[in-house]
C-alpha cells in the first residue's frame, strides 16, 4: 500500500470497521494510528500505555472492554502499536481480545524485527501493519504492508484496495 496509515485504514475495513463503530487504540502513538479510524468515520477510544512496554496496558483495556460490553457496544477493532522496537505485552491482550471476539489489529511499523516469546511482532493478531517510510527499520521511502495469516482477509484486502500489485 501507499503507507503503513493506508495499510491500517485498510485492516480496519477488513474488519468492517464502518461509521459510528469504536475501535481501541492506544493513547501513547503516533496520529497515524487513530487517523484511520476517523477517516472511517469511526470514534477512536485511547487506551493508556502499560509502564513496563510504553504499549498498551492490558489492565486498562481489560477495563475498557467490561465498560463497552455493559453498554453492548464492543469495540470493531483494536489498534495495538509496538512502539520504540518494543513489545507489547501481547499474550493478555490477546486473550483479552479473543475472549470478547474483536480482531486485533498490530501496528508493528516501530517493531519490525522485534519478537515476543520468540515470534514476531504484527503476526499475532488477525492482521499485521509494517511500514516503510524514511523513519522506519527498513525503507523504501514509504510504503506499508498488511501481514495476515487469513488468506480470506488478505484477498478482502486486495478486492478492497483501489492499487494492485502486479
Amino acid at each position: 500500500l501507499s503507507s503503513g496509515t493506508a495499510a491500517i485504514q485498510m485492516a480496519l475495513k477488513c474488519c468492517n470497521v464502518k461509521r459510528g463503530d469504536s475501535v481501541f487504540c492506544q493513547s501513547l502513538t503516533f496520529s497515524a494510528t487513530a487517523n484511520p479510524i476517523i477517516y472511517q468515520n469511526a470514534n477512536p477510544v485511547f487506551i493508556d500505555s502499560d509502564e513496563k512496554t510504553w504499549n498498551m496496558c492490558p489492565i486498562l483495556l481489560e477495563q475498557a472492554f467490561k465498560k463497552y460490553k455493559k453498554q453492548n457496544k464492543l469495540p470493531k477493532a483494536v489498534i495495538l502499536v509496538h512502539l520504540y522496537g518494543l513489545s507489547a505485552d501481547i499474550d493478555p491482550i490477546l486473550e483479552l481480545c479473543n475472549h470478547y471476539n474483536v480482531p486485533l489489529i498490530e501496528d508493528a511499523a516501530e517493531s519490525l524485527g522485534a519478537t515476543y516469546k520468540g515470534k514476531h511482532t504484527g503476526t499475532f493478531g488477525k492482521l499485521g501493519v509494517l511500514s516503510f517510510n524514511g523513519n522506519k527499520t527498513i525503507t523504501s521511502g514509504g510504503g506499508g504492508m498488511i501481514i495476515s495469516k487469513n488468506q480470506e482477509l488478505l484477498e478482502k484486502a486486495k478486492k478492497k484496495n483501489i492499487i494492485y500489485s502486479i
